[in-house]
């Protein structure tokens, strides 16, 4: 079955990017799998290459690798700190994309995976000025970033208390670009079961 990584780029507990991925989830529900990488799940130091060859840190950067790696797209959902994708976001795609230069037996996770970017903000802009950095840094990793995004400005007053409360029109943009992602992981799905009968 297709499967989905979502992953936060706040570690904050009640963040609004959290809340949007679970909304995500919701509305994907018996598509396709949703694995759900958790930022209390990642226990990673800011990333120096001199600790690469400590195997203590190897082992946590490779539970992440290996949920990069079972996936079949990807969705982030990140605030923006002073513009920019934020320092956690950032040092868990900076380990996880190191892991095959240190040992060769491992690929790229990232390399061809669909993802789908986006990002919820209490202001107007939702996440956009962080947005264009995002796709830079993913791109250069090798993911084939989706070009449409969700971005959900003033998210606080979207927030009921249980749910995010959107507009139909704003509803409709986000099914049409979950189901660009589903559709496009699936795509990557079975072209990875392909090569696997072919090996």
């Amino acid at each position: 079955m297709t499967t989905l990584l979502l992953v936060s780029g706040s570690q904050r507990r009640d963040s609004f990017n959290g809340r949007l991925l679970r909304d995500i989830a919701a509305r994907v529900a018996g598509r396709c799998s949703i694995d759900t990488l958790e930022p209390h799940e990642v226990d990673l130091p800011l990333f120096n290459q001199d600790l690469e060859t400590d195997s203590s840190v190897v082992a946590r950067v490779l539970q992440s690798y290996r949920r990069f790696e079972a996936s079949h797209g990807i969705i982030v959902a990140s605030p923006e700190y002073n513009g920019q994708p934020t320092p956690y976001l950032k040092n868990l795609i900076d380990w996880v994309s190191r892991l095959p230069h240190v040992d060769g037996q491992f690929a790229n996770p990232f390399l061809g995976r669909p993802l789908l970017l986006c990002s919820a903000s209490t202001g107007w802009s939702g996440g956009g000025a962080g947005m264009a950095h995002a796709r830079a840094l993913f791109a250069h990793v090798g993911c084939v970033v989706m070009g449409d995004s969700i971005n959900v400005p003033h998210a606080a007053e979207a927030w009921t208390g249980t749910a995010f409360a959107f507009d139909p029109f704003f509803d409709a943009e986000i099914d049409g670009a979950i189901h660009q992602i589903v559709r496009l992981a699936d795509a990557a799905s079975g072209a990875k079961r392909q090569r696997v009968a072919a090996a």
